[in-house]
């Protein structure tokens, strides 16, 4: 009988040190290599150095796609990833908007521990020049969230000839 209470207090004892970690005791979501800019595309990839060429680091243009790119590491499934684009310096001319982007992905391959996010954004072409702000907001099954800022500059498209 001695070794059955034995047993209930030391299953008691593994229960209690199991579920003593909390939620508050999870680290939030990390984000790293947080990128903005032109968006590329995966076509005839025979070198490493292909995305650098298509992919214009902190510059987007009006009428294309613009690249949002981010490893995340979370230590609860994450529920949501959100992308907030604004602009809070520019003045439209005429025939322009201020542009503002706002999306909660909850696909499938976002709610992991671990996530790749690649998002390919329209920016409509008639959306205001000047700068914009990407915010990034990462949040967990623990409740714990993690925000990134990013900026780029929306230009207008210089001529560029690709004949090689």
């Amino acid at each position: 009988m001695k070794t059955n209470y034995s047993k209930i207090i030391l299953t008691l004892l593994v229960a209690i040190f199991i579920f003593s970690c909390s939620k508050e005791d999870i680290l939030p979501p990390e984000i790293s290599n947080f990128e903005v800019g032109g968006a590329h595309h995966d076509e005839d990839h025979d070198d490493e150095d292909h995305d650098d060429e298509d992919h214009e680091e902190g510059i987007g243009h009006p009428g294309e796609e613009l690249h949002i790119g981010a490893d995340i590491i979370a230590y609860s499934k994450i529920t949501s990833i959100t992308i907030d684009i604004h602009s809070d310096e520019i003045t439209p001319a005429a025939g322009e908007v201020v542009w503002e982007f706002e999306q909660v992905y909850t696909d499938q391959k976002y709610l992991v521990l671990n996530a790749e996010l690649h998002e390919d954004i329209m920016v409509p072409a008639n959306a205001a020049l000047g700068e914009y702000h990407v915010i990034l907001t990462v949040t967990d099954e623990a409740g714990n969230s993690t925000t990134e800022e990013e900026h780029f500059d929306l230009e207008e498209e210089e001529d560029h000839d690709h004949d090689e």
